[in-house]
């Protein structure tokens, strides 16, 4: 290995190592800021404490806590529009959107005001949950460490990888859940530099994280974590295949529901203060009503406590958990859809956990004899209901382990999540996270197809049909590339032959800015992003970065190259 690259390798590390601490410290600081504004909001205190899997004392102020909402979204609306536009919504997408269309740069401002606003949004109330911002946090200062030491872009991106997989794994106290998101949803490709990173970062943020949050995972429910406990009768797994047909359809609805909301509130009159305070004053409504008539405000904030309430089996009543699910949904869509700062994990798990419940409440009422647990449909709803809306199909499946302490009902959870992530992406083939982007007119590949265009190297793609002629001299009539040389221009012509008989030949280019020099080692995705930020229309690739003489050339990639691999990846892709 070449000294220089060693020196990197050890030179990205180091930053991993920063990512991680920061990313960690960042969870914390994060938790405190959304314990502040709950407590002042819903309690009338200052204090930084908040167990989010407790639910909230209900007789503080009454039917004015209708309000609290709305305070919060003035807050949310004012930082977001003063400050970092890019803040607002789930998060996820912004971090891909930098990482497939811009180099993996994220302004640092986004750290500040990502963090006020969804811990504002999250502490007063907002249908939302935590994990959202998180990434989107920790992305920024992968970001941000990738972009103070001069580096490709594919480092970059790493490095935002690494913060993200970071921040949900201190957050969550889920360090495999971190590794397979970053994984599986950001890394354009998986080699073994990429996961020393990520898995460098994630390991030292999931540490911090316990010493300054806790060792416990995120719902601590002792009954889950006896090695007997979940599945017995091995004829009860045919259960979780229509379970988790029924969780895909739920999380397509989720998904259209969001964009939908999103769409009406950007069409009504105002602007985007009234229009947020509007659905947050929604949401206000509906937690009072909640008070009123069940006893807990149930669908605000993250709903951890709810979700407790399910794996404990405090709650069982199918038709009240339906009442949740559906409560819920609408909640999430009016906070993200009015402009809320948050993110849509812990929505897809109350929405999970109370749909799988109430289908195990019904299975047991049909199948009185059926040897599985109510909490084992919670369990395998919740990852089902993340992994089909997000995508991150087995980030989910692992992360509900680590948050529950659960292993033991992997065979359910698996088979119900593979089912629900199979019909979501036949009802809508864009998850919750790309479909932003498409609809910005910006398609971001998922899976294989990402890992097959960054695996490709310029030299796999280019064309070696060429010839250099000097300037003036007629080609022949056949089609081919043709690179004039000397005093004229470089340019390509719709013409097709080889003729290499003058190598010594100077390679003199004009109309700078127009085609690119690039060496053949160098990555396809490089090249994608050199020839955009260059605005350049084609790339000569040479044997050397500083090529001077036609000799130097052995390649060129024009549009058609580029066409042709993008086609055979979503080929790939559709496979």
């Amino acid at each position: 290995m070449p000294e220089t690259e060693n020196r990197s390798i050890v030179l990205l590390c180091v930053l991993a190592v920063f990512i991680g601490v920061i990313a960690g410290i960042g969870a914390w600081i994060f938790r405190l800021l959304i314990g502040l504004f709950h407590n002042l909001l819903f309690l009338g205190q200052f204090s930084l404490h908040y167990d989010a899997n407790v639910h909230t004392p209900t007789d503080v102020w009454g039917v004015w806590v209708i309000l609290v909402p709305v305070i919060g979204a003035v807050g949310v609306a004012w930082l977001v529009k003063t400050f970092a536009p890019e803040a607002k919504g789930h998060g996820v997408p912004e971090v891909m959107d930098a990482i497939y269309y811009n180099g993996g740069h994220i302004r640092p401002v986004v750290v500040v005001v990502k963090s006020l606003a969804s811990a504002l949004s999250i502490g007063s109330g907002g249908a939302i949950g935590r994990e959202g911002p998180i990434i989107q946090i920790g992305a920024t200062f992968g970001s941000m460490m990738g972009s103070w030491i001069a580096m490709p872009p594919r480092q970059r991106i790493i490095l935002v990888a690494a913060g993200a997989g970071a921040g949900i794994a201190a957050t969550f106290n889920a360090p495999l859940g971190g590794i397979l998101f970053a994984v599986e949803l950001l890394l354009v490709s998986v080699s073994a530099q990429s996961i020393l990173l990520v898995v460098t970062s994630t390991i030292l943020a999931t540490y911090i994280g316990r010493q300054l949050l806790s060792m416990t995972p995120s719902f601590d429910v002792p009954a889950l974590q006896i090695p007997d406990f979940g599945i017995g009768a091995n004829w009860g797994l045919i259960l979780f295949l229509p379970f988790g047909l029924i969780c895909g359809v739920a999380a397509t609805i989720f998904i259209r529901a969001i964009y939908w909301a999103e769409d009406k509130f950007d069409a009504m009159p105002g602007n985007y203060y009234s229009r947020h305070m509007l659905g947050m004053a929604v949401v206000g409504v509906m937690i009072y009503v909640m008070q009123l008539y069940a006893g807990h405000f149930y669908v605000q904030g993250v709903g951890y406590a709810t979700i407790l309430d399910v794996l404990t089996s405090a709650l069982s009543d199918p038709w009240f958990l339906l009442l949740l699910f559906a409560l819920k949904m609408v909640a999430t869509c009016l906070t993200l859809g009015s402009g809320a700062s948050g993110g849509v994990f812990s929505p897809s798990l109350f929405m999970g956990a109370t749909l799988g419940a109430a289908f195990g409440s019904v299975m047991h009422m049909i199948f009185p004899g059926l040897e599985v647990g109510i909490t084992v449909f919670a369990i395998a709803g919740m990852a089902a209901m993340i992994g089909s809306t997000t995508g991150a199909v087995f980030t989910s499946v692992v992360m509900l382990a680590e948050m529950t302490g659960d292993h033991n009902t992997v065979l359910p959870t698996v088979l119900t999540t593979a089912a629900a992530y199979a019909v979501r992406r036949h009802l809508s083939p864009a998850s919750i996270y790309t479909l932003k982007l498409n609809r910005r007119g910006r398609s971001v590949p998922e899976g294989m197809t990402s890992a097959f265009l960054a695996a490709k190297e310029i030299k796999d793609i280019m064309t070696r049909n060429f010839t250099t002629l000097p300037e003036g001299e007629t080609p022949p009539d056949s089609p081919g590339i043709v690179i004039w040389t000397r005093e004229g221009r470089v340019s390509v012509a719709e013409q097709r032959f080889v003729d290499k008989s003058r190598p010594e030949e100077p390679l003199s280019v004009g109309a700078p800015g127009k085609y690119l020099v690039v060496p053949e080692a160098l990555g396809m995705v490089d090249v994608l992003q050199q020839l955009k930020d260059q605005k350049a229309e084609f790339a000569l690739v040479s044997t050397a970065p500083d090529a001077k003489m036609a000799a130097d050339i052995v390649g060129v990639v024009t549009v058609t190259e580029i066409s042709n691999t993008l086609k055979d990846a979503a080929i790939l892709q559709k496979a």
